[in-house]
């Protein structure tokens, strides 16, 4: 335990030796309003300076009735992942879906190596050393990032909020195993949906068609028939119909919950030969629902089972394992969403565009979700070579 010497000159103020050189600290008696005696500590300041100017603020909080007992600087990382994870999901800044993988994440990898200790004992290293060790364990890049992220929430509203004097885990080094790769080949996916064609009904292929449209696989799995408006475009003379994306079902929500984030929430449009596909699976799931008595006060999910209930949230991705063994292609539903939109951006379509379309938050997760392929390459290339100048005969 570190040996803490009391300044001359600065009450409550101390000094003490670490691996990297001298720091200072703070500790001031007090009493609650319930007359219970408590002891306010700080530490890891730079300079004595720094842990003045918290200890002033500290003493007018006190003064002014603010401190309670999570000032004392005794709270957990248990105790105050539970209060900010109540605070943003009252908020509504976390949806049920968000609130749920969240706590997983911090359930899994946080809570068994971290929960117990008191924020102010998490130091860098000891996180540095868990994030590697979750590395060398053959997690993803991504994983560890995610993980990182649902600490580094925890740690930042403690800060804000003054319960920690400084956020030391920012900028931590992310390293693991790299991504899957994405990237399909159109190819393979002409092959696929050809497949798909022999050997799925028409109501299973409305099912898939609708599936390549670049939603979520929550998204596809909540549409109810109300989702779906017909129209008619008048400048191309042509029947149009609009799906809109309000609500998704999951595994953790069957029912129905949520979306990811506000900007999930989304109408599309269609045209061409996928409406027929829409009119059929709706007039089916309508069958279905009379067929097996369903109350029509239930909600009308376009996509039941012969029960007229609706498909287990994962079913698209059984749907896809048929096909793969009968094309011998691996395709999952993230798959699809990454080669819509890779084909989007490929065809010139604006960024913006595809971002309102997927759902994204901003045009850079977009980018990041197309994956270049064979013939998405060669025209970048095409377009390029006649301005490189190195086959013009001059070499």
């Amino acid at each position: 335990m570190r040996k803490w010497k009391l300044l001359k000159r600065h009450p409550n103020i101390y000094e003490y030796e670490t691996r990297r050189g001298k720091r200072y600290g703070l500790r001031r008696g007090f009493t609650t309003s319930e007359g219970k005696k408590e002891e306010y500590t700080k530490s890891g300041f730079l300079t004595w300076r720094d842990a003045d100017v918290v200890l002033k603020k500290f003493e007018v909080d006190l003064s002014e009735g603010k401190i309670g007992l999570i000032a004392t600087n005794n709270i957990t990382l248990d105790a105050y992942f539970n209060r900010i994870a109540q605070k943003k999901y009252q908020l509504g800044i976390w949806k049920d879906s968000t609130r749920k993988t969240t706590t997983n994440y911090y359930r899994k990898y946080l809570k068994p190596r971290f929960g117990k200790k008191q924020l102010d004992e998490i130091s860098r290293s000891q996180f540095q050393d868990f994030l590697d060790n979750l590395a060398t364990k053959g997690l993803a890049k991504s994983t560890i990032r995610t993980i990182t992220s649902v600490m580094l929430q925890v740690m930042n509203d403690a800060e804000h909020e003054d319960i920690i004097y400084k956020n030391r885990l920012k900028g931590m080094l992310i390293r693991g195993r790299e991504p899957k790769d994405l990237s399909l080949e159109p190819k393979d996916f002409d092959k696929w949906i050809k497949t798909a064609n022999k050997i799925l009904d028409r109501y299973l292929m409305a099912f898939v068609y609708v599936g390549t449209l670049g939603e979520r696989r929550g998204e596809l799995m909540g549409l109810r028939s109300e989702s779906f408006k017909f129209g008619f475009d008048d400048v191309h003379q042509r029947e149009i119909c609009s799906i809109t994306f309000d609500l998704q079902r999951t595994s953790d929500f069957p029912n129905g919950t949520t979306l990811k984030t506000k900007s999930s929430y989304r109408t599309i449009w269609v045209c061409g030969e996928i409406i027929d596909y829409i009119k059929f699976a709706l007039q089916t799931a309508d069958n279905l629902r009379m067929r097996n008595n369903i109350s029509a006060d239930t909600k009308k999910w376009v996509w039941l089972n012969d029960s007229g209930e609706p498909f287990h949230p994962t079913h698209l991705n059984r749907v896809m394992h048929k096909v793969e063994k009968a094309s011998g292609i691996h395709i999952t539903p993230h798959m699809l969403r990454h080669y819509f939109a890779t084909e989007a951006i490929s065809s010139n379509t604006p960024q913006i565009d595809v971002m309102h379309w997927l759902g994204h938050k901003n045009i850079q997760m977009t980018a990041d979700y197309t994956r270049p392929n064979q013939p998405n390459s060669l025209k970048v290339y095409s377009n390029v070579d006649n301005t490189l100048g190195m086959f013009d005969g001059t070499k």
